[in-house]
């Protein structure tokens, strides 16, 4: 295994990818990202939203309506 490896030392192999730190983004690609992280928050929003619909439209809204609107019923049987 020593041999495929080369001279290259363990230690020297967890920092191969952290030779030079990173070049700052521009400010187009900082622009894309920022729109990019917007367009996720709307996409997971919307997901969320859809999923809290489909969840409260199990519920029997009938008797909740008829609570809070006080049917026509209960108007009729005031005005008599």
């Amino acid at each position: 295994m020593a041999e495929e490896e080369g001279d290259v030392a363990e230690e020297d192999v967890f920092l191969a990818f952290a030779r030079r730190p990173c070049p700052p983004r521009g400010p187009l690609r900082r622009a894309l990202d920022k729109a990019f992280f917007i367009f996720l928050v709307l996409f997971l929003m919307l997901l969320t939203l859809e999923a809290v619909y489909k969840l409260l439209w199990l519920l029997p809204w009938a008797k909740f309506g008829d609570w809070l609107l006080r049917t026509p019923q209960k108007e009729e049987e005031l005005e008599l």
